[in-house]
């Protein structure tokens, strides 16, 4: 039912809606950080459990030295995709507030040309209007002055 209302695009950002992208990229972050550490420590626990059970029933033989190695570079390539994941999202942001600065730029100065275009207009009437009403005592005066030359022209013969 809420979604009924009309949204309207504003001219400017609205800081609640920053500080609300701030709070949930932090959330987001914090979730991610627990996931994180909750699929380490299930990790753990499995290593754990395989390892008593792979020692109780194999004792002699011995773990791969190259797997905690592995391991680590795993994390480490896991960290560095999290971190690219992260700054795409807020590069992705940027772009999209950088997009609303120039569509307000963008309507700004159209309204500005409309506005200067508009003033133009209005002087070019006022011109034209003047230049009438100049015809029209120019007008007017050609003809008394033709009125008054032909009644002189009528009595000379």
């Amino acid at each position: 039912m809420w979604r009924a209302r009309r949204h309207t695009s504003s001219t400017a950002p609205d800081l609640s809606k920053k500080e609300f992208k701030k709070e949930k990229e932090r959330l987001t972050t914090e979730l991610h950080l627990l996931i994180q550490l909750r699929n380490e420590q299930r990790d753990h626990l499995i290593d754990f459990k395989e390892s008593s059970n792979y020692n109780r029933t194999k004792p002699t033989q011995k773990k791969n030295p190259f797997y905690e190695q592995l391991r680590s570079t795993k994390n480490q390539v896991l960290s560095s995709v999290h971190k690219l994941e992260m700054g795409i999202i807020e590069a992705q942001e940027n772009i999209q507030e950088l997009n609303k600065w120039i569509d307000y730029f963008t309507n700004l100065h159209s309204q500005l040309l409309m506005e200067k275009n508009l003033k133009m207009s209005i002087t070019q009437n006022q011109k034209n209007k003047e230049v009438q009403i100049d015809w029209a005592l120019i007008e007017k005066y050609l003809v008394a002055l033709n009125l008054n030359g032909q009644t002189g022209a009528d009595q000379q013969p």
